[in-house]
């Protein structure tokens, strides 16, 4: 046990090395050259008040497809909707600025709102969504406050134009590893403070506080 325990981990390590390899010419966080025509897009009174779905996604390396699999596990045991899935191995920084890109084909096909979680979080609980008029919701950043105030390992999202236009402004900022400083938890503070106004925020916290950890059984365990 032990030594399979050591061979698993080796294997992973050996995977992911090649996996960044590959990112560096297998897969690019697609460029927006072309924005979504919002003028016709209305707001779906349905879609707004049914159940919220869960969506992430993870590489195929052996490793953040476990993290996938454990994720839809947690959602199950919950009882909770998921649309979790995985894309080509591909190196960190292009997965990360992908982040935008997943979200907008998630809340345009799924129609209803959704909230993100990174694929290295769980779920230890059902949780609910604000009850006041919103169009995304995030939580506040315990770890690292001073450089972003809102962390981007769980943010919901109303299908609303205001937040389409949000997650599109956010997917420029995520179109070229040179667009904006940092990567995705860095872009999506710098979208907010850019469109300031021009949508709704709502404070995630006392929905799913104690019902969400990440890195579950790691020395960086954390829980919001």
């Amino acid at each position: 046990m032990f030594f399979e325990k050591i061979k698993r981990s080796y294997d992973a390590k050996r995977q992911r090395k090649k996996s960044r390899a590959l990112g560096r010419q297998f897969l690019i966080a697609p460029r927006p050259g072309l924005t979504i025509d919002l003028s016709e897009y209305g707001t779906d009174r349905d879609a707004l008040t049914a159940a919220p779905c869960v969506i992430s996604f993870g590489t195929r390396d052996g490793f953040y497809d476990r993290f996938c699999e454990a994720l839809q596990k947690s959602c199950d045991a919950h009882g909770v909707a998921h649309s979790i899935e995985t894309i080509p191995p591909c190196g960190r920084i292009n997965a990360c600025l992908f982040k935008p890109s997943f979200i907008k084909f998630k809340l345009l096909t799924l129609n209803r709102p959704v909230i993100w979680l990174d694929a290295d979080a769980s779920l230890e609980g059902e949780f609910s969504l604000p009850d006041s008029k919103w169009d995304i919701a995030t939580l506040s950043n315990n770890r690292e406050s001073g450089i972003n105030k809102k962390a981007a390992v769980c943010i919901a999202f109303q299908p609303t134009v205001a937040s389409l236009r949000f997650v599109e402004t956010w997917e420029g900022f995520c179109s070229s590893q040179w667009t904006a400083p940092g990567l995705d938890h860095e872009r999506m503070n710098y979208t907010r403070e850019v469109m300031h106004g021009q949508y709704i925020e709502a404070d995630l916290s006392p929905y799913v506080s104690g019902k969400i950890v990440r890195d579950s059984g790691r020395k960086k365990e954390f829980r919001f």
